[in-house]
């Protein structure tokens, strides 16, 4: 076995050493002993009480820090990631490098996990010297004597993600951050608050989750002498002057009824309502009865959407969001599948038609993306047909053109520009008329109609307009105005039949130049 002294001097080698909570006592013995035996050592912050000990107690060792990076560099992201780089240099020396950090290695040290990073793949030797970590005096401070199931977290990853609704957005950074969302039931220990600034970005994450009020407890220096701990409301979090990187966020677990924002809380309620003695109403639906309530709730999304009330939609959306956790519940009932289904299909599946995204394959544009989407999906299910299977039958007939009319084009079946297709409206329009005209049956008559609203919806496409969306625009449109004439007619003492067509046509034009009764001013 390799003494100590010779670990030190073997070319090339990372070793990591946790340095415990903040006495020469709380290291570990491996710990002590990798320190005594190591000429320089360089520790991720000078201002740790664990760091005083050992200059007292191992005056041969040159300790650097990295402190001078907090206070030139912009952001923890940057600082920590200039650690990595540098520790990750030094370790292919002769010798190779100790490297100290608070507490265990393996916990809320983002500077370890993104030196890991870099040597993994070279050939320098890596040795983890694990130190006791904040869990145990943290957990012990605020009193939980079983945690089976806690959750760490870096409080510089969460004031990261606080801002990102887009990941991605602080590019180099962002993108290497799984998004991490709590579950609200169990407890959360978030390390190293640093400041009020790193603070108020955790407030942030946290307000996603839980009550502004959730009562929180504040630690100072866990397992130190110093140690103090204070209960606080979650608002007051980024209010409070005592806030430095020996400060650690003990968030104690919601109770199941009051979790209210995550997916597993709506989905624990859906299995509520469905168990024995939950909602006889909701025990009692089948996939085919909830089809017109998912119909209906689609259709009150698409209503948000157009009044362009976000609360509004939010709230749609969620009765949405019901009717496929409700679906999923009733098919795992029925050994069918379940909801960890549904994600596995949608999750594999938007992968496999972004390889642009995580793939090799480039495409620089939206316009890019349109054309190769049916060979993305082709990939899957290399055996179709034809560009229109799988298009829904009970799609309604507008949406359903709409879809066949671009499947079509995705693969060269398409007028050569918008033009020809207002064109093609023109000639059906005249069919039309000649149909009627000759008094041709209602099926001719119905055909005719049928080929001028399919042309129609190419002149959408071309235009880059959903047809769907317009007519239903349209019919707004035409309800405030109608509903305006209405009113204007009551207030005349009067009904709609006691009014000339050329007294109608005069409330019209007023409706128009009012924007639809205030109902839809941004149509004209």
């Amino acid at each position: 076995m390799e003494s100590a002294a010779e670990h030190s001097h073997a070319p090339g080698r990372l070793t990591i050493v946790g340095l415990g909570p903040g006495t020469w006592e709380g290291l570990t013995i491996e710990a002590a002993a990798i320190l005594r035996e190591a000429s320089e050592l360089y520790v991720r912050t000078g201002i740790h009480p664990s760091i005083d000990p050992i200059r007292s107690q191992l005056t041969h060792v040159h300790i650097h820090s990295f402190d001078v990076l907090y206070d030139t560099l912009p952001t923890l992201g940057d600082v920590y990631e200039r650690i990595a780089e540098e520790i990750a240099q030094l370790a292919g020396r002769p010798g190779g490098v100790v490297y100290a950090v608070p507490g265990s290695p393996s916990l809320g040290e983002t500077s370890v996990r993104l030196l890991l990073e870099k040597v993994r793949g070279t050939d320098i030797p890596v040795r983890l010297v694990q130190g006791l970590s904040f869990v145990e005096p943290v957990l012990a401070s605020a009193g939980v004597t079983d945690a089976s199931w806690v959750s760490v977290m870096d409080a510089t990853d969460l004031a990261l993600m606080a801002g990102e609704n887009a990941v991605g957005e602080v590019a180099g950074v962002i993108e290497r951050l799984p998004w991490r969302a709590p579950i609200p039931t169990s407890p959360i220990l978030v390390s190293q608050l640093y400041d009020r600034h790193t603070a108020s970005g955790v407030k942030l994450w946290l307000g996603r989750y839980y009550p502004d009020t959730h009562q929180i407890q504040l630690i100072h220096a866990p397992g130190t002498p110093d140690a103090s701990w204070r209960a606080i409301a979650l608002y007051e979090l980024d209010r409070l002057d005592k806030i430095d990187h020996l400060t650690t966020l003990f968030v104690p677990p919601l109770p199941d009824d009051e979790n209210f924002r995550t997916f597993s809380g709506l989905m624990n309620l859906t299995r509520t309502l469905r168990a024995p003695g939950g909602c006889p109403w909701d025990r009692e639906q089948t996939h085919a009865s909830l089809k017109p309530h998912l119909l209906e709730e689609t259709y009150e999304v698409l209503d948000a959407l157009d009044e362009g009330d976000p609360a509004l939609l939010a709230e749609e959306l969620g009765d949405l969001l019901f009717q496929i956790t409700i679906h999923s519940q009733i098919a795992a009932e029925e050994d069918e599948f379940t909801i960890e289904d549904v994600f596995e299909s949608v999750l594999r599946k938007l992968i496999g038609r972004h390889p642009h995204v995580f793939g090799d394959v480039r495409l620089e544009s939206a316009q890019d993306v349109r054309h190769a989407w049916e060979s993305f999906k082709q990939r899957e299910k290399p055996k179709r047909a034809s560009v229109l299977e799988q298009i829904p039958k009970g799609l309604p007939a507008l949406p359903q053109s709409n879809l066949m009319q671009k499947r079509a084009s995705s693969v060269g079946f398409e007028w050569p520009g918008l033009g020809e297709v207002i064109s093609k409206v023109e000639e059906e329009l005249e069919e039309l008329r000649q149909a009627v005209h000759a008094q041709e049956p209602k099926e001719k008559q119905r055909e005719e109609y049928g080929d001028i609203l399919f042309a129609l919806v190419s002149v959408a496409r071309h235009l880059k307009l959903d047809p769907e969306e317009a007519l239903r625009l349209a019919n707004r449109k035409f309800a405030a105005r109608f509903q305006y004439v209405e009113s204007r007619v009551t207030v005349l003492g009067k009904s709609l039949r006691d009014l000339s067509p050329s007294e109608l046509d005069n409330l019209w034009e007023e409706a128009k130049a009012l924007g639809g009764g205030m109902a839809i001013s941004q149509d004209t």
